[in-house]
């Protein structure tokens, strides 16, 4: 089964640089016989789409925590409540089942996938310790809320500071012109050599899809 699925991705990888290889002719032959067409091409190619408008809705900051802290004995006695239910049941869950117990269990749930028992194990006890780890940091934010909201306002803040993607980004947002003026520059050349290696790898393909 699982020769099956290689052979059929190695077969889908070799048909699409077969097809790749033929578009890579096409514009190399285009270059050589009618370079005129390209700067039309190129042009079309080149419309801008800029990342800066794309991610300028995630840009805007929405303060939810203003909300949350309004009420934070609310806030806090839901999160004690919701902590302390998960790590009773959890316990009361986990307390008879082993590590081996608990792979099994994952295993037979997602049954197509194939992983060895002690990958399981150990995808089991990992899951384990983030839950509690989340229910810990549950409690913890839910008890600061009850008897200490001053210092959970004070890490809002922090958290809260604000990394702009834009200027992250801003190196990814110029044009950078440099080849596409040298294929300009030397169409037929640049036409040539696109033909030649792509038919190169072209005959390559076939002949490894032939005797293979």
């Amino acid at each position: 089964m699982q020769s099956t699925a290689s052979t059929s991705m190695i077969d889908f990888i070799i048909m699409v640089l077969i097809a790749g290889n033929l578009f890579a002719v096409l514009v190399g032959v285009m270059m050589v016989v009618a370079p005129g067409r390209l700067d039309a091409w190129s042009r079309l190619g080149n419309t801008w789409v800029s990342t800066r408008k794309l991610l300028k809705p995630l840009e805007v900051s929405r303060d939810t925590d203003t909300a949350m802290l309004r009420y934070p004995r609310v806030l806090g006695a839901v999160l004690l409540a919701g902590a302390v239910l998960i790590l009773i049941k959890g316990w009361m869950f986990i307390a008879d089942i082993s590590a081996a117990d608990g792979g099994r269990m994952l295993a037979r749930f997602f049954a197509p996938t194939k992983l060895a028992a002690g990958a399981w194990e150990t995808l089991w006890i990992s899951m384990i310790v983030l839950i509690a780890l989340g229910a810990l940091s549950a409690l913890a934010v839910g008890l600061l809320s009850l008897f200490k909201a001053e210092i959970l306002k004070k890490w809002s803040d922090i958290a809260n500071r604000w990394v702009s993607t834009q200027r992250a980004l801003e190196p990814l947002d110029r044009l950078h012109y440099g080849l596409d003026r040298l294929v300009r520059g030397k169409p037929r050349i640049w036409g040539g050599i696109i033909t030649v290696f792509a038919l190169y790898t072209l005959v390559m393909l076939l002949w490894f899809v032939r005797t293979g």
